[in-house]
């Protein structure tokens, strides 16, 4: 029995190791999206690279979709819940960008982080789940973290940091209908969903703001917003192809990492986002986070790790996933 026992547990360990390196691969791909989504926000708005993102990812996550579960698998009983959650991912996407137009990667996407205490906090409401203490406690402590890293009143707040809480909070309540979708449907139906609701929104935005000739704002993120789209160049043609095929591989490679290794294993590695996004943000911009940034920062991920690891002992089993947390 114990030989029997011990290929099986090699094999789940080989199954983590697959998933933890997946997972990092498939962070360490969006980190460049978000470089390039950064660098792009003063010349095109918001709406026509969500819409680039949605009209290159769709045909390939259809692809996904045939290969994973085949199209009779986009027949779906529950379109109105996708409607829905895919409108929720899109307005997460649609704040987390004009964040980052604004603030600093490493500062969003550390407040992004927060989105599994959103999480924990919603499921009361929402699942009727019972949240003990320790995780409430987990909960505040986290945003604690956010109350160090934003310091408001002390004349330094950028209300653009709001939209990344903001991303975080859309973003968890679109996880929780994930929840309920995930028992009868695949992640990549889900996800291809999203990428037709990203190309039909940011078309009818694009089209919104084209009639209605908005004013310049002097404010990164209201401009992003506000500005009509732009015929791009060769180059520029190029960066916003890559943000849809980076969006289609990175959504595969962060669906694999929970579909072969266990989740509440596999989740932690999540937090290697900030990792690229520091490594990225010194490289292209030559910028480094402020000691109020990084204490804030480990004060979110220690928490949000807390929180992963009563989630585990609560279920008392692997956490059930079937997609990524962060299938940005």
């Amino acid at each position: 029995m114990e030989r029997a026992a011990r290929p099986a547990l090699h094999a789940k360990v080989d199954d983590n190791a697959k998933g933890i390196f997946y997972l990092c691969a498939g962070l360490f791909i969006f980190s460049f999206q978000d470089v390039i989504i950064k660098q792009l926000s003063s010349e095109f708005p918001v709406h026509q690279l969500v819409f680039v993102r949605g009209l290159v990812a769709t045909p390939l996550l259809l692809i996904l979709v045939h290969f994973e579960s085949g199209f009779a698998s986009l027949r779906t009983d529950h379109f109105v819940l996708h409607a829905v959650r895919s409108v929720l991912m899109f307005c997460s996407y649609l704040f987390y960008y004009l964040s980052i137009a604004a603030i600093p990667i490493t500062t969003a996407i550390s407040l992004f982080f927060t989105a599994p205490l959103f999480i924990t906090a919603l499921a009361v409401p929402f699942l009727g789940e019972k949240v003990g203490p320790r995780r409430w406690f987990g909960v505040i402590a986290g945003f604690t973290g956010v109350m160090i890293m934003l310091r408001p009143g002390l004349g330094v707040f950028e209300p653009a940091a709001l939209l990344a809480l903001l991303s975080a909070f859309t973003y968890s309540t679109a996880q929780l209908l994930s929840r309920r979708l995930g028992m009868t449907d695949p992640a990549s139906t889900m996800a291809f969903y999203t990428a037709m609701i990203f190309t039909y929104i940011g078309g009818l935005m694009g089209i919104f703001i084209h009639l209605s000739d908005f004013a310049p704002s002097d404010h990164p993120s209201l401009d992003f917003l506000l500005m009509p789209w732009k015929m791009p160049s060769g180059l520029e043609f190029a960066m916003l192809v890559t943000i849809g095929v980076i969006s289609a591989i990175g959504f595969y490679l962060l669906s694999q990492a929970y579909r072969i290794g266990v989740a509440n294993t596999v989740a932690p590695f999540e937090y290697t986002s900030m990792l690229w996004a520091i490594i990225l943000t010194y490289l292209v911009w030559g910028a480094t986070p402020d000691l109020y940034t990084l204490a804030g920062a480990l004060v979110i991920v220690a928490a949000g790790l807390y929180v992963l690891r009563r989630e585990g002992i609560k279920l008392k089993k692997p956490l059930a996933a079937k997609g990524p947390y962060r299938s940005r």
